[in-house]
C-alpha cells in the first residue's frame, strides 16, 4: 500500500500519485519524505516572497497562489497538514513531469480548450511541375466538358423523338391535330353592294364578328363531312346576299380549291341562315374566304392554292355551286297550279264516258311508247362512263347548261380527255374543270413530307411518293433518325412507306 503523504489517503501500489492533491505518492515510510521535502521547499519559497515552482508543469506562481494556473495542480499543503522530519540520510529525490500522471477529475489542456497537435507533419507545398501538371489537367477536362455539352445540345436539336406517353416534346411523332375552319389570312372579307359609309353594321368587322359567333356550325358542317372522307380538305369563297332586314336570301360557292357538291351545298345551306345587324336600305354580298384544313399545319398551303384559283376566275365567272332564291316562292305557284289543274279533270273526264273505250288505249300507249327524256345530269353520267378513265369523274349543273367537274384522274391527259367529254353533251354550254389528278396528289403528298422532313431537321433525306409508296433515300447521322424518317414521312401525309434506302454516316465524332 501507498499513501499520500499529503492528505494521508491510502492508495494501490499501482498508482504514484494522489488524485486530490498530485503529491507523489510513497510506502508508508521514506516515500513521503520525497513529496513532502519538495512541498515544504515550495511553501518556505512561498514564504521568503518568491515565486512559486509547479511539481507537474514547472510553471511558476505568484505568492499566495495555491492552484496551478498552467495544469491545475495544488501548489502549496493544507495548513493543518503535519510536516514530517526526514531522516539526515534520507537522499531528495526531484520529482520530474514524466512521473507525474494527472487523476481524472483534474482538469486538462483538452478541457479548457486544448491545445493544437504539434506532432503532425506539415504538408510540403507542390512544386511548380506538380503545379503546372494540375493545371493543365484540369483545363483539358473542362474542354471536354463543354466539347460534350455542345455535342449534346446538338443530339437533342437534331434528334427529335417523341417518347411514348410524353405531353409536349419537341422530339415527338408529329400528333394528329383537330379539324379547323378558319377565314384566310392573306385574303379579305370583301362587301360589296352598298355604302358603307352610310351602313356601318356591314363593314369588314362587324360582317367578321358574324362568322365569329357562327363558326362552330360550320365546323360540325365540316366533321360530318370528313366521316365519310377523311382527307379532306378545301378551301373555298362563300358569298352570301345578306338583305337590309339582316337575313340572308341566298349563297354561292365562287371558287373552291377541291370542288366537293355536298359539302358547298351543306356550307350554304348552313351560311344562309345566319342573322345580320338590320343596317342599310340596300342588299350587299359577302364574300368570306374559308379554309378548312385537317390540320393547322395545311392552311397555308390551302390558302395558296384558294389566293391562286380565285386571282385567275374571270369578270363574268359563273360560280361553282348556287343556291337558287328563286327556289322560294316557287311552292307557292305550283300550289296554285295544282288547285287549278284539280277542276279540269272532272270536267274532261265527264264528257267523255262515252267515249271512255276508245281514249284510254291511246293514253296508256303514249306513256308507254314515249319516255321522259333523260336529263343533263344523266347523259353526262352516261358519256363519263364510257370511258375507263373517266370513272371517277363526277359531273353536276349549276343551271344554264354549265357544268362543274370533280373528281380525280391520272393524269393531265385525262383531265383534258373529261372536259371535251362532257363539252360533246348536248345540253352543255360551258365546262368548270377542277378535276385533280392523281400525280398532282403524289406530287402534293411528297411536297407535304419533304417540308415536313425539313422542319424536323432531316435536311439530307429525300422522299419520292408513288401511289400510296414512299420510297426515302439519302444520309442522316444515327440510326435513330433513320427510324425518324420513316415516322415523318407516314405523318405528313396519306402513304406508307415501301422501301427506306438512307445511309447513316454519323461524320467526323459524330457532327
Amino acid at each position: 500500500m501507498k499513501s499520500c503523504p499529503r492528505c494521508g489517503k491510502s492508495y494501490p501500489d499501482a498508482e504514484r500519485f494522489c488524485e486530490s492533491d498530485g503529491t507523489a505518492l510513497g510506502a508508508a515510510t521514506g516515500v513521503g519524505d520525497r513529496g513532502t521535502t519538495i512541498m515544504a521547499d515550495d511553501a518556505q519559497g512561498a514564504a521568503a516572497g518568491g515565486a512559486i515552482t509547479c511539481p507537474e508543469c514547472h510553471g511558476k506562481a505568484e505568492p499566495g497562489e495555491t492552484i496551478c494556473n498552467f495544469c491545475g495542480t495544488r501548489l502549496q499543503p493544507d495548513a493543518a497538514a503535519p510536516e514530517p522530519q526526514s531522516s539526515p540520510g534520507a537522499a531528495r529525490t526531484a520529482v520530474t513531469p514524466e512521473d507525474f500522471v494527472p487523476s481524472r477529475g483534474r482538469l486538462s489542456t483538452s478541457e479548457i480548450g486544448g491545445e493544437p497537435p504539434y506532432d503532425e507533419t506539415p504538408e510540403e507545398e507542390p512544386t511548380l511541375r506538380e503545379r503546372f501538371t494540375r493545371i493543365l489537367g484540369y483545363s483539358i477536362a473542362a474542354i471536354i466538358a463543354v466539347a460534350a455539352g455542345v455535342w449534346f445540345a446538338l443530339h437533342l436539336s437534331s434528334s427529335r423523338i417523341n417518347v411514348p406517353g410524353a405531353t409536349t416534346s419537341p422530339v415527338s411523332a408529329p400528333a394528329a391535330s383537330a379539324p379547323t375552319v378558319t377565314l384566310a389570312r392573306n385574303m379579305q372579307i370583301t362587301v360589296k353592294g352598298a355604302d358603307l359609309a352610310a351602313a356601318l353594321n356591314r363593314d369588314q368587322a362587324s360582317v367578321r364578328k358574324v362568322f365569329d359567333d357562327n363558326r362552330d356550325a360550320v365546323l360540325d358542317t365540316y366533321k360530318r363531312a370528313l366521316e365519310g372522307d377523311s382527307t379532306l380538305h378545301d378551301g373555298m369563297i362563300v358569298r352570301l346576299h345578306v338583305m337590309p332586314d339582316g337575313s340572308v336570301s341566298g349563297g354561292t360557292v365562287v371558287v373552291s380549291t377541291s370542288p366537293n357538291p355536298s359539302l358547298d351545298a351543306e356550307v350554304v345551306t348552313g351560311m344562309s341562315a345566319w342573322k345580320y345587324p338590320a343596317a342599310g336600305t340596300a342588299p350587299v354580298d359577302v364574300d368570306y374566304p374559308l379554309i378548312f384544313a385537317t390540320n393547322s399545319g395545311d392552311v397555308g398551303g390551302i390558302e395558296a392554292d384558294l389566293n391562286g384559283k380565285y386571282a385567275s376566275l374571270g369578270p363574268n365567272e359563273t360560280p361553282e355551286y348556287a343556291s337558287a332564291p328563286a327556289a322560294i316562292p316557287a311552292p307557292p305557284e305550283a300550289a296554285v297550279a295544282t288547285p287549278a289543274a284539280a277542276p279540269t279533270p272532272p270536267a274532261i273526264a265527264a264528257l267523255p264516258p262515252p267515249e271512255a273505250p276508245a281514249v284510254k288505249p291511246p293514253r296508256r300507249r303514249r306513256r308507254v311508247s314515249v319516255p321522259p327524256p333523260p336529263s343533263i345530269t344523266e347523259r353526262l353520267t352516261e358519256a363519263l362512263s364510257a370511258d375507263k378513265r373517266l370513272r371517277r369523274v363526277q359531273a353536276y349543273s349549276s343551271g344554264g347548261g354549265m357544268v362543274t367537274l370533280s373528281g380525280k384522274v391520272f393524269d393531265s391527259n385525262a383531265k383534258a380527255a373529261a372536259e371535251r367529254t362532257v363539252r360533246r353533251v348536248s345540253g352543255v354550254t360551258g365546262v368548270i374543270n377542277n378535276l385533280t389528278t392523281d400525280t398532282s396528289v403524289w406530287a402534293r403528298n411528297e411536297a407535304l413530307i419533304n417540308q415536313r422532313l425539313q422542319a424536323e431537321g432531316l435536311t439530307g433525306v429525300t422522299v419520292k411518293v408513288i401511289g400510296n409508296s414512299a420510297y426515302l433515300d439519302g444520309t442522316v447521322k444515327t440510326d435513330l433518325d433513320r427510324q425518324r424518317a420513316e415516322t415523318v414521312a407516314v405523318s405528313a401525309a396519306p402513304v406508307k412507306v415501301r422501301t427506306n434506302l438512307i445511309r447513316v454516316d454519323p461524320g467526323f465524332f459524330g457532327f
